[in-house]
């Protein structure tokens, strides 16, 4: 079999793996996969493969972090080390330089191996430990798995394009977010709803602060537009109550927000230091809505059914309101703050800055629509109200250590 016959047949075989078919063996076996005269043939076939479907995934607008992260919920464990190694592989051709940072980033906090190398089946197969049979079924699935994937929004420039110039970083950057990291690293590991909810607006005060800041040297010196996008792929299930409140927060720290229900992903559109702001705080705010939650219990109604799905989705949706009105307060507060002098210099930059977010918004999500999701379960919306009136939002008040 020639490897134009095998590079025809391989979608076919791959969507068959990808779900688990019965006739998956056969497949596998029609191309030879198991011969081992074969062998060699098979793998450069699927090898070339999955390097030409990546590079597909990456024109759809997809970042080796969404397909790593959609694939988690997808994929079998086993696949995801498979994932990396053929993400390398795709790379190898591109010079760094026409790499996006962020791009690279990414790579490199998902532990995809550098200096980037081809992909060898039978290596990686070895390395892994795994047998002929599991190192095709996971490449295979891995296959039909990227040929599913939908078209989004492209955030990023593709790599092997011109990069973007760099940014101008604010010097203390680092510093800031390390110290509002370790604020939220503490409200996450305390047992007490108003401690967390107290150093969650400590954070909050100091991202308003900071971003603040960066906007008064923009006034001094023209800086390019740095606004940006970013995904944050969100826990099932209550997808469309976490994604408010991912919003709540984008919205007190200047950004915009985009729900992809199928794929319980929000798209952040905004300033790169507010951006920064939103995905942490979001992050951390999401693991103690989820803990407060789960500590309002299960609920059953009076005839013996089940409504805990429905009040934990009022619950969340709840706590997302009146956490984003405390989150505005913390904001409007911070601004109202500002010196007197400092005031007139900056209510133009931030005014230029919500220009170029709805711009860069617009011009990715040109046809979005506003949903509202009912409420259907009053105890949760009360039950999350009064959780995140205890929250404690009061970045003024005294933390206790």
């Amino acid at each position: 079999m020639s490897d134009e016959e095998i590079l025809r047949l391989l979608p076919i075989t791959a969507a068959v793996v990808a779900v688990r078919d019965d006739r998956a063996d056969e497949h596998l076996a029609r191309l030879g996969a198991y011969d081992e005269r074969d062998q060699a043939q098979v793998d450069r076939c699927v090898q070339a493969f999955l390097t030409g479907l990546l590079r597909t995934t990456w024109e759809r607008g997809w970042a080796p972090a969404d397909v790593v992260q959609h694939g988690r919920r997808s994929l079998d464990p086993g696949v995801e080390p498979l994932l990396l190694a053929a993400i390398a592989a795709e790379h190898v051709g591109y010079k760094a330089a026409t790499i996006d940072s962020r791009w690279l980033e990414q790579l490199s906090d998902l532990g995809v191996p550098q200096p980037f190398t081809e992909l060898s089946l039978t290596a990686w197969a070895a390395g892994a430990r795994v047998g002929r049979y599991l190192t095709l079924h996971h490449a295979l699935s891995l296959a039909g798995f990227l040929q599913t994937l939908p078209v989004l929004a492209r955030i990023f420039p593709l790599p092997g394009t011109a990069v973007r110039q760099a940014h101008h970083v604010v010097p203390a950057n680092g510093k800031m977010l390390a110290r509002i990291r370790a604020l939220l690293a503490k409200a996450e590991a305390t047992e007490f709803p108003d401690e967390a909810e107290a150093l969650s607006g400590k954070a909050q005060e100091l991202m308003a602060k900071f971003s603040l800041d960066s906007a008064l040297v923009e006034a001094d010196v023209e800086l390019p537009d740095d606004s940006a996008a970013r995904r944050l792929w969100v826990e099932t299930p209550y997808v469309s109550a976490k994604a408010q409140l991912v919003g709540a927060v984008a919205s007190a720290n200047r950004c915009r927000t985009v729900v992809i229900d199928d794929l319980a992903v929000v798209t952040i559109v905004g300033a790169e230091v507010d951006l920064q702001h939103t995905e942490i705080l979001s992050t951390s705010l999401l693991v103690q809505a989820n803990r407060a939650m789960i500590a309002a219990g299960k609920h059953i109604g009076h005839r013996g059914e089940s409504r805990t799905r429905s009040f934990r989705q009022s619950f969340l949706m709840a706590y997302a309101l009146r956490i984003g009105e405390r989150l505005e307060q913390t904001a409007a507060a911070t601004q109202a703050a500002v010196p007197e002098a400092d005031a007139g210099r900056l209510l133009p930059v931030l005014a230029k800055r919500e220009e170029q977010v709805d711009a860069l918004f617009t011009q990715l999500f040109p046809n979005t629509t506003t949903r509202r999701t009912r409420i259907t379960n009053g105890a949760g919306w009360h039950a999350g109200l009064t959780a995140a009136d205890q929250a404690q939002l009061d970045a003024r008040r005294q933390v206790r250590r």
